[in-house]
């Protein structure tokens, strides 16, 4: 019998003349009599790619083929991503050593302190939650050794805020002992699953009840709406297309929830909301439901002033300014916090 990884490299070999077809017949067509002969300026190779892409009648299948033979015969993906063991894919983000490296997590530290007190100067609670990397809940699949200063950088982040007096919300152990009941992040995605997200908001919850934080109760239900195919952002670092069925990455299922607030009050009272949430798309994709898990886990309404795509410090900086801040704002708020942007240099 055959092993799947031995029909990953069959299949994977196999496309080998495909592509080799495909790149001689774009070769033989590409319009070089138009490529100025203008190597001094070194760009000659880049005018001869826009020719052979040009000439390539099958650039997607191409571009597919390349990435089944990188995935299935090597075990790569492209720039931006990492393979790991059965399947597990990981942003190449969280393995970044940018310059300043310490100096950026020192600062990200000292802006949480500055809204933080910010906020206490205003009866509200701050409640940073630090997310983990996936590649260190996740070390085990990995299957490569991470640099020295990303092992570290969470504890320093997490040191520097004590020091100020800042307690935080760190997921890390909640996301592996979760690990038992499920997956707590998404085998494709940079993200955590539904299974993560809801075990982060029930340690939430604990931490709030433990502190004596007052706010206005809602009762708050949430039910299992089945489950569906679902393809993670890091697959797009692993185009293989058609080959995937052979090749792989396998798809995955995401689980999906959905989350009600029971009406309270007459008619015509407006039930205050005293809850908000910022963050980044851990906290805005309806994906992961967390802030539907976070609801019923407070047994509370709340607002979520989380975005996609900006990190965790710009959706602050908004929320600051918002009418609902300024104007009515919140007894608690719960702030997301990816550990991998700390050390970016972004909190400005």
């Amino acid at each position: 019998m055959i092993s799947p990884i031995s029909l990953q490299h069959l299949a994977s070999c196999g496309f080998v003349l495909s592509l080799a077809t495909v790149g001689i017949f774009s070769h033989t067509n590409a319009d070089l009599d138009a490529i100025p002969s203008d190597i001094i300026r070194g760009s000659l190779q880049s005018q001869y790619e826009d020719a052979f892409v040009a000439a390539n009648p099958l650039e997607r299948f191409a571009v597919t083929t390349l990435g089944a033979l990188r995935y299935g015969l090597f075990g790569q993906a492209s720039k931006g991503a990492l393979v790991g063991r059965d399947g597990w894919l990981f942003t190449a983000e969280e393995l970044n050593q940018n310059t300043d490296f310490n100096a950026n997590i020192d600062a990200a530290a000292t802006r949480v302190a500055e809204v933080s007190l910010e906020m206490a100067t205003r009866g509200i609670s701050l409640v940073p939650v630090i997310v983990p990397d996936k590649a260190e809940v996740y070390a085990d699949q990995l299957d490569r050794a991470r640099p020295v200063n990303t092992t570290k950088r969470r504890d320093r982040f997490v040191a520097a805020l004590n020091a100020k007096g800042i307690a935080t919300l760190d997921a890390t152990t909640v996301l592996k002992t979760a690990r038992q009941n499920g997956d707590t992040f998404m085998r494709t995605d940079t993200h955590w699953s539904p299974n993560g997200s809801r075990a982060v908001a029930e340690a939430i919850a604990d931490r709030v009840a433990e502190s004596g934080i007052i706010f206005s109760s809602a009762a708050a239900s949430t039910e299992s709406t089945g489950s569906v195919n679902f393809d993670g952002d890091l697959l797009r670092y692993v185009p293989t297309g058609a080959l995937r069925s052979w090749i792989g990455p396998a798809t995955e299922q995401i689980d999906r929830f959905s989350t009600t607030i029971e009406a309270q009050g007459g008619l015509f009272d407006s039930p205050s909301i005293d809850v908000a949430l910022v963050g980044t798309s851990f906290s805005a994709r309806p994906d992961w439901h967390f802030a539907g898990f976070l609801k019923h886990a407070l047994q509370a309404d709340l607002l979520n002033f989380a975005e996609e795509g900006r990190g965790p410090f710009a959706p602050m900086r908004a929320f600051l300014t918002s009418e609902f801040y300024q104007n009515s704002p919140p007894k608690l708020v719960i702030w997301e916090i990816p550990v991998r942007y700390t050390s970016k240099g972004t909190v400005q």
